[in-house]
């Protein structure tokens, strides 16, 4: 067992935002659960959070500038920084064989340039706990179960390796959903189970992957199906879906999952709470999804009751086990810096 506790933990931020590197909260009073999938767009960094005119990708984020810090500057106004104390005092354990070594930093890891620069752009610096140990594992290749609280970072925890896979395989995968057949075939799938996750997640992902050529659907329920059929005909290489939606698409002949080889499950105990584990099986175990061992899983969850112990063992394979305990509530780890 390796386990082992954090100092100085510091990280940038998005301007105006609370929200920590790659976790799906988001600050400021954004609309939420309205089921926009902020397919193409996400906030311009200048206006505030209450606005919600949104412009296009590709009208700010390659302005962005890509800067060097190794965090001293990092507690500025308009910033937010970690609480140093807190995230010293959180625990973390690892458990399994083989296991990588945690990292300081991001630029420790070969992401690849453009995946470094969008990192650089979105002003993360350091990386959390839970993103020090599990970017590591999940780049080399090894299954994942991962217990942390929501806002700890996991979003960029399991994104980060699936767009470098993605990347890295690229050129060795047919498909993708191109071409003539309107059939998508994903390379990589997160499931996460409500609308407003799953777009928080795209959004994210779609900031992470910018100007790679990675292309990122989201599709979900209560939305026009028909327009989420256009988008992955498109193409899409990471599909972000809730299970119901998923299941509807694949049954449709719309979807194939034959050539996923990044599974990740995002709030899998929720997803459980909400009744979904029967669609899950079926995703995971009853259609054309590689087994484990021919794909890569990582399973994300606040808590490790039974239920999620099961997921684990039916769907992961030889995994490593992480935990990293919770030190109060999220909001506890934010220190604002008030300008």
């Amino acid at each position: 067992m390796h386990s082992g506790s954090f100092s100085g933990a510091v990280y940038g931020f998005v301007r105006s935002s609370t929200s920590q590197p790659g976790s799906s909260r988001r600050g400021g009073g954004r609309s939420r659960g309205r089921g926009r999938s902020g397919s193409q767009r996400w906030p311009s960094v200048n206006q505030n959070f209450n606005n919600q005119r949104l412009v296009d990708v590709s009208e700010n984020f390659d302005e962005l500038e890509i800067t060097e810090d190794d965090g001293s500057n990092i507690n500025t106004k308009e910033n937010s920084a970690i609480n140093f104390d807190a995230y010293e005092d959180i625990p973390v354990e690892v458990t399994g064989s083989h296991i990588p070594p945690p990292v300081n930093t991001f630029t420790e890891i070969d992401l690849g340039q453009g995946l470094n620069d969008n990192i650089q752009r979105c002003k993360y610096v350091k990386p959390t706990p839970v993103q020090k140990h599990a970017i590591p594992i999940a780049v080399a290749g090894r299954d994942l179960m991962a217990c942390a609280q929501t806002g700890s970072g996991k979003t960029a925890a399991f994104c980060f390796p699936i767009i470098c896979g993605v990347l890295r395989n690229r050129f060795q995968t047919a498909g993708s959903g191109r071409g003539r057949s309107r059939m998508a075939y994903p390379s990589a799938l997160i499931l996460s189970p409500t609308r407003e996750l799953s777009c928080q997640i795209h959004e994210e992902a779609q900031k992470f992957a910018y100007n790679t050529g990675v292309k990122i659907v989201v599709a979900y329920g209560g939305a026009p199906i028909v327009q989420q059929f256009r988008n992955l005909e498109k193409g899409v290489d990471i599909l972000v879906a809730t299970p119901g939606r998923l299941v509807d698409m694949i049954e449709r002949a719309r979807v194939s999952l034959g050539m996923i080889k990044y599974l990740a499950l995002d709030e899998a105990d929720r997803m459980l709470d909400m009744g979904f584990e029967p669609q899950i099986r079926k995703i995971v175990q009853q259609m054309d999804m590689p087994p484990p061992g021919e794909r890569q899983t990582m399973l994300f969850s606040a808590t490790f009751p039974l239920e999620i112990q099961r997921l684990a063992s039916d769907f992961l394979s030889d995994y490593i086990f992480l935990t990293v305990g919770r030190v109060g509530s999220s909001t506890d780890l934010i220190a604002i810096i008030m300008l």
